[in-house]
């Protein structure tokens, strides 16, 4: 396992959003320095209290219209625990300065994570992730030289275990570009930016017959495996044009007829590349995969050479399994991806049913991480309405 701080490690870190290709991460039309973020994720099998851990920041590169500002970017609420395989966000936009402490804001609308690394190495690109209890951190550092954290007033860190190379993966940040850990190599790499979602033109069942997913409208009912009929609290959705040598990172991924089980799903389901899918493990429980581990099993494919794809968001009240074209996958998981990173508009609306203090959601199902996924063989991690076959 890569470098991590008690099983959590870094995830997805979008440092530049300030020109080119940006990415928009909240899906409120605006591509903009306030949606860049940093992820991390539980690699362990087991749930890690990450109470009061912090998120530092140190940045001296140059070129956004806001110069990054070193400090605090973020602590985690009381009650955060993070369950074996889950992400979870920290995203720069915000309403009341939640994520960043005073003294590291640049105050308004304009704030930043970090600005861009730079291939000469004299600036720093770095990010910090601390447990205060014991003083241990991590560093994901995208430039050369030792991050002068110490320097940072009121930080926290009093012994470096691990730092990660990220000036080694890419030396120069793009925006709409993403430092990405991928599980199945044990490596970092550099593509684009992605969050889990919906095509467009997935049909959803809802209680009056499936519905386009693009369709669907806050308070409109929606089925779900364990709940019934409950109502949609926000729709979402994002184009993305894809071009380029990294295009195929974001491409939908296609489960065609009998990919999932007989005659389903009912037509080829596109789903974003990390949209779980639900699954039977080994011992018969039910599990949520990855779109993209599943890809090499029989009628399962990266569609690539699509030029564009509309993503779709759709977020419960809580994590719930729905019915997309005949077979069972995830509804939006409200990690600060979600419930932190939402334009002013929507926060009322979603604070209702995921206050800002409050702890994260439960998890439908427990989540896979892409390499448990890709590694399963068929009789380990089988669709749910398939047939055992024992090897």
């Amino acid at each position: 396992m890569t470098t991590n701080l008690g099983g959590i490690i870094f995830h997805q870190i979008m440092p530049d959003n300030s020109g080119g290709a940006e990415f928009d991460t909240d899906g409120d039309g605006v591509a903009e320095m306030e949606d860049e973020f940093v992820s991390f994720q539980n690699a362990s099998g087991q749930p890690i209290d990450i109470s009061g851990w912090q998120v530092w920041s140190v940045s001296t590169g140059h070129g956004a219209p806001v110069q990054a500002q070193d400090g605090l970017v973020h602590e985690f609420d009381a009650g955060t625990v993070l369950a074996p395989g889950e992400p979870l966000w920290v995203v720069t936009e915000l309403s009341e300065d939640k994520h960043w402490a005073e003294e590291a804001s640049e105050g308004g609308d304009g704030k930043n994570l970090l600005t861009e690394g730079h291939a000469d190495g004299n600036y720093e690109e770095t990010i910090a992730l601390v447990n205060p209890d014991t003083g241990e951190y991590i560093v994901f550092n995208m430039a050369a030289g030792d991050p002068e954290f110490y320097k940072l007033p009121g930080f926290t860190g009093t012994k470096k275990t691990g730092e990660i190379d990220g000036e080694n993966v890419q030396n120069d940040a793009n925006a709409g570009f993403s430092y990405q850990y991928d599980a199945s190599t044990g490596e970092y790499v550099y593509k684009e930016a992605w969050v889990p979602c919906f095509a467009a033109g997935t049909l959803i069942d809802t209680p009056a017959g499936p519905r386009a997913v693009e369709t669907l409208r806050p308070g409109d009912l929606v089925l779900t495996q364990d709940r019934g009929a409950q109502p949609v609290v926000l729709v979402r959705d994002r184009t993305v044009d894809l071009a380029g040598e990294t295009a195929n990172a974001q491409a939908p991924i296609e489960f065609k007829p009998g990919s999932l089980g007989a005659g389903l799903p009912y037509r080829s389901l596109l789903v974003s590349p990390r949209h779980r899918m639900l699954m039977l493990d080994q011992q018969g429980h039910e599990v949520l995969a990855p779109a993209i581990g599943l890809v090499g099993r029989p009628k399962v494919r990266s569609k690539q050479g699509t030029k564009r794809v509309q993503y779709v968001h759709v977020l419960l009240d809580h994590h719930a399994i729905l019915m997309a074209d005949g077979v069972a996958a995830e509804s939006l998981y409200a990690s600060d991806e979600v419930i932190r990173g939402l334009p002013v508009k929507d926060r009322a609306t979603v604070d209702a049913h995921y206050p800002l203090d409050a702890p994260l959601p439960q998890p439908a199902r427990r989540m896979l991480t892409v390499a448990e996924t890709r590694f399963a063989r068929d009789w380990q991690l089988r669709p749910k309405g398939a047939v055992l076959k024992v090897a």
